[in-house]
């Protein structure tokens, strides 16, 4: 269960491996027991990505028609807080805004300031975590994998030809960097 304190250190951005991973995998024991497959994970590229050999983000690590769904779930769910252009906005109550999530300042600051030397576990667990508000972790795994493939395809991010898995030791091996 993820408390205030933990999220107000995964917010200020202390602790944001350890809170990130161990809500990740929290969630997906309590909301995807079974649901994963059993198969191994695959890259985008389709080669199966082997124990411990890293990704980068910029290896295209998810498809298209994902960052599709993706945006489709977006729309639904995120949208209203964060702006169909992903370019956030003030809350309703006015004592808070959802940030940018996509270009030079996104996250308020850029993909690559808030989110490098983390790995894509940190980002979708962080994304469950706290999204939506007022109901964090009530989305699927599949839906918080492809919200977060459409957000890194709006950051200009290129897509593969397979989807993002949910697997947390596949996600653990996709780091977000620059591009090289």
């Amino acid at each position: 269960m993820v408390t205030i304190t933990d999220v107000q250190r995964f917010e200020t951005g202390r602790n944001l491996r350890c809170v990130g991973m161990s809500v990740f995998l929290g969630f997906i024991g309590a909301q995807m027991l079974g649901a994963l497959t059993a198969s191994a994970p695959v890259s985008a590229q389709g080669a199966p990505l082997s124990a411990g050999a890293p990704v980068a983000i910029w290896d295209g690590v998810f498809s298209e028609a994902q960052a599709r769904r993706g945006e489709q779930v977006f729309t639904t769910e995120c949208s209203y807080c964060h702006k169909s252009d992903l370019s956030g906005g003030f809350f309703d109550d006015g004592l808070g805004r959802a940030p940018a999530l996509a270009g030079k300042r996104a996250f308020d600051s850029s993909l690559m300031e808030r989110w490098g030397g983390l790995t894509l576990a940190d980002m979708v667990g962080a994304v469950a975590a706290t999204m939506p508000q007022p109901r964090p972790s009530s989305l699927t795994l599949a839906n918080y994998v492809d919200v977060v493939s459409y957000v890194l395809m709006k950051n200009d991010v290129p897509s593969g030809r397979s989807d993002l898995s949910g697997d947390v030791d596949a996600l653990s091996r996709i780091t977000i960097g620059p591009r090289k």
